[in-house]
């Protein structure tokens, strides 16, 4: 008898509430973490989309800066995450996309059954965009996707990242 085990996860944000009518600069909580709640242990990836446009942004000083493409919000990543690679645009959805583990460079960090990751950050800000430029009465979604896969006996043992996400990316695109 062999009994099959069961990899799942629940994306998490026990701080959020949506705001309304944020002005530049607003830091507004937002604590995305993954909560383990399948069987097998897993290495778990979060995928954050941050809307960005041209647009002008001010100094502390009111100085303006000339306009080019920023992120809309930034946030700080906390500690137990890395970034694989950099920031992939979509200029179709005028996004950019950013992909974490948790682990570092070098490793997966396994997350246990029941186990829930620290947050990938704790708070956003809007930036310091001068008015006027089409932002205006707009809604601004930062998207989050998190993912999952058993952390062991993946494609010969390993725990690199970047292997670990390209086995978990085919599965998810011959689920499509």
């Amino acid at each position: 008898t062999f009994t099959v085990g069961k990899v799942s996860l629940d994306l998490e944000e026990p701080n959020w509430v949506p705001p309304e009518n944020i002005t530049p600069e607003q830091e507004m909580k937002k604590d995305p973490q993954i909560l383990n709640s399948g069987i097998n242990s897993e290495f778990v990836f979060l995928e954050v989309s941050v809307p960005y446009k041209n647009v002008v942004t001010a100094n502390s000083d009111g100085t303006k800066n000339p306009a080019v493409e920023h992120e809309l919000f930034t946030y700080s990543v906390n500690k137990g995450w890395t970034e694989i690679g950099s920031g992939r645009k979509d200029e179709g959805n005028k996004t950019v996309t950013h992909l974490y583990v948790y682990g570092t460079e070098e490793a997966c960090t396994a997350l246990g059954k029941d186990e829930t990751t620290p947050t990938l950050f704790d708070t956003v800000r809007f930036i310091n965009a001068v008015e006027g430029q089409g932002l205006e009465e707009t809604t601004q979604h930062i998207v989050l996707n998190a993912y999952g896969i058993q952390s062991t006996d993946i494609n010969g043992g390993t725990v690199s990242p970047e292997e670990v996400w390209s086995v978990l990316s085919n599965q998810l695109q011959n689920e499509a």
